[in-house]
């Protein structure tokens, strides 16, 4: 089957579809000839396609679907269950500009975003979880590759002996310093003996309470390369905005991606498939108190050119 399929009947020869795909796949031979793959002497379009979906979500009548075939868009990278093998205005959710947000609802969202660290003990439904990573799965990813896999942990014993492994982790890194031979952690400059100290009282300094975790993972290889470790990060941010719409709280848990990655116990804790990493981690919940203002930020410092 060709890559896309064009209705004659409704496509409007408008170009869109070819001005918005990222590698210029399409092309109209004539004015007055509808899009189609365009030729490539290395790798045709069909190889190329990152079924980003661009090109029918953009069309104006639906004229457009698109049937990308299924392959991995990183490199090594193992090819993903779940690939969507057509998307056309049947499949597409189509966009609502009734529900589109004022510049002053978005930024009073933004700076009003608080993180949590003090959490009701109830429980959040399994669906309303799974509502709020398929958002944060529509995160921007580099090639479209869509590498994040989800590991939700709601098990209280299992979240508290993930939490001990980072205290553990904390514990050697102290001790490593004292003894002089060194830790790749700054234990008390990232205030990691505070965390210690309220866990062994008692307190969950850790997680701060938060009934559940969602780790972001993804393939080991990549940890060392910077653009997949920030595609993550955005991945969590869009997850964040999402559970703040429905009432949820939550709290980014970055000791947890340092003793994954530099402390092997801790990998071992959280039990990843073999040849993932740990990329992100957020504990999540119901908030025991609401923010009522918005904190002062330093002002930006900005560069004009």
């Amino acid at each position: 089957m060709s890559l896309v399929k064009v209705d004659p009947e409704t496509c409007i020869l408008c170009g869109a579809c070819l001005e918005e795909c990222p590698f210029r796949l399409l092309e109209m031979q004539t004015g007055d000839s509808l899009p189609t793959p365009r030729a490539i002497d290395f790798r045709s379009a069909q190889e190329r396609c990152i079924n980003c979906g661009h090109c029918a979500a953009v069309c104006p009548t639906g004229a457009l679907t698109v049937y990308p075939t299924p392959h991995s868009t990183i490199p090594g990278a193992p090819l993903r269950a779940g690939v969507p093998d057509r998307q056309g205005p049947e499949e597409c959710l189509p966009i609502r500009p009734e529900l589109g947000l004022s510049p002053e609802q978005v930024d009073h969202q933004l700076m009003g975003r608080r993180t949590h660290r003090a959490y009701k003990e109830r429980q959040v439904p399994r669906e309303t979880l799974e509502e709020v990573i398929r958002v944060a799965a529509y995160a921007p990813t580099p090639h479209n590759s869509q590498l994040a896999k989800w590991l939700v942990i709601s098990d209280k014993i299992e979240v508290r002996r993930i939490g001990q492994s980072i205290i553990d982790f904390m514990k050697d890194s102290a001790a490593n310093l004292e003894s002089g031979a060194g830790s790749s952690w700054d234990y008390r400059g990232t205030d990691s003996d505070v965390i210690v100290d309220l866990w062994e009282k008692g307190e969950d300094s850790v997680f701060r309470g938060a009934p559940h975790l969602i780790i972001i993972h993804g393939p080991s290889f990549l940890r060392g390369l910077g653009v997949p470790q920030s595609q993550f990060t955005i991945n969590l941010t869009f997850l964040e905005l999402a559970a703040n719409a429905r009432g949820l709280a939550t709290v980014w848990v970055g000791f947890l991606v340092a003793a994954f990655q530099l402390w092997p116990p801790a990998a071992e804790a959280v039990k990843l498939p073999e040849g993932e990493a740990v990329y992100g981690v957020m504990g999540i919940g119901y908030p025991k108190n609401i923010f009522r203002r918005i904190p002062l930020r330093n002002e930006p410092e900005i560069t004009w050119r």
